[in-house]
C-alpha cells in the first residue's frame, strides 16, 4: 500500500531542506507518493474594493495581474522542489503538484489541503513557508504543530540526516497510535533502523528519606510491568515489513525527566529522526504538546521530528 505526503514549498532554503530530507529518509522506497504543495499569497486586501483615483478598469488589471504573479511564483516554487526530487531518485510518476490561492491563514489552508486530500503526513521546513522566513514561535510550521490534531505533521531541520528512528512512546493508547503510524510508514525499507524508546517516571528525583524511596521503587516496578506488557503487545505491530535486527526496545529511568531523556538519546544514538505523540495519558505523567512534545521540538533543533496523533 502506498503512502502519500504533502510537502510544502516556498522555495525558501528550509523549504528545499524538507525535500533534502524525503529523499534522504525514503531513498530507494517505490511506495511513497509525494505531492508538492504552494500556497500562492493573496493579493492585497486594498484591491478587493473601490479604490480611490483608480478607476474599475484599472483597479482589476492591477488585480489580476498580481493574482497571476503570485499563481506563477508559486507554481515555480513546485516544479523547482520536484526537479529536486527527480533528481534524487524519486520516479516522476510518484510526484504531484498542487498550487492553491491563500485564503486567510496559510497554516490554515495547509492543514485543510492536507485533510481533504487523507494524507497520511504534512511535511514542512522547520521555517519558512512564507515570503518572509519567521521565527519558530508564532511561525506558520509551529501552527501545524499545534492545530495539526489526528495529522502527522513533520518537521524537518538540520542538514544531514539518516534512515535511523527514535520513537519515544507513552504507554497505553497513545503509544500504539504512534507505533502503529510508524510500523505503517517505514515498513519494507530493510535500511531502516528504530529504536523504541520508553522513559519510566522518576517522581521522585534526588534524595529523600526512605519512605519516599520505596514508594517510587513500587511506582517504577509497576511501570515496568505495564511497560513489558506493552512492548509484548507492539511487538505483534513489526513482525511484518521488518526483521528483528531493525528495531530495538529501550526502557530507561532518567533523572533529566521524559523530554530530557529523549533529547540525550536523540544526540548520543545519532537519530536522524525523532517521533514524539501529540498528547500522552494524563495524570502523573506529563501531557504531550503542552510538555514533552513542545520540549522536544524547541530543543531539537538540528534533526526532524514527527508529531503523530
Amino acid at each position: 500500500m502506498n503512502k502519500h505526503v504533502l510537502l510544502t514549498t516556498d522555495g525558501s532554503p528550509y523549504a528545499q531542506k524538507a525535500a533534502e530530507y524525503l529523499a534522504t529518509a525514503f531513498s530507494g522506497r517505490k511506495d511513497l507518493e509525494i505531492t508538492v504543495i504552494s500556497v500562492a499569497p493573496a493579493p492585497p486586501s486594498y484591491l478587493m474594493r473601490p479604490v480611490p483615483g483608480l478607476s474599475e478598469i484599472e483597479r482589476e488589471e492591477k488585480l489580476e495581474k498580481i493574482q497571476a504573479e503570485n499563481i506563477s511564483w508559486a507554481d515555480r516554487c513546485v516544479k523547482d522542489t520536484i526537479s529536486q526530487l527527480k533528481k534524487r531518485g524519486f520516479p516522476p510518476e510518484r510526484l504531484h503538484s498542487k498550487v492553491t490561492i491563500q485564503r486567510g491563514d496559510i497554516a490554515s489552508v495547509l492543514l485543510h489541503e492536507a485533510r481533504q486530500g487523507n494524507f497520511d503526513g504534512l511535511v514542512a521546513g522547520r521555517r519558512g513557508l512564507g515570503r518572509i522566513s519567521s521565527a519558530w514561535m508564532g511561525s506558520v510550521t509551529q501552527k501545524l504543530v499545534e492545530y495539526g490534531k489526528n495529522l502527522p505533521v513533520w518537521v524537518v531541520d538540520g542538514n544531514s540526516w539518516n534512515k535511523r528512528f527514535l520513537v519515544a512512546v507513552d504507554l497505553g493508547e497513545p503509544g500504539f497510535k504512534v507505533l502503529d503510524y510508524v510500523s505503517f510508514m517505514l515498513a519494507g525499507d530493510p535500511e531502516v533502523e528504530i529504536e523504541i524508546f520508553y522513559v519510566l517516571s522518576a517522581l521522585f528525583p534526588g534524595e529523600f528519606e526512605e519512605g519516599l524511596e520505596e514508594i517510587q521503587k513500587i511506582l517504577i516496578q509497576k511501570e515496568e510491568e505495564e511497560a513489558a506488557a506493552f512492548f509484548k503487545e507492539a511487538h505483534k505491530m513489526f513482525t511484518e515489513g521488518f526483521s528483528e535486527a531493525q528495531i530495538n526496545v529501550k526502557i530507561k529511568a532518567s533523572p533529566f525527566g521524559v523530554a530530557g531523556a529523549i533529547l540525550k538519546e536523540a544526540r548520543e544514538g545519532n537519530f536522524g529522526t525523532v517521533v514524539v505523540g501529540r498528547r500522552g495519558r494524563g495524570g502523573f505523567k506529563e501531557l504531550l504538546l503542552g510538555s514533552v512534545s513542545s520540549k522536544v521540538l524547541f530543543g531539537l533543533d538540528d534533526r526532524t521530528i514527527w508529531v503523530v496523533g
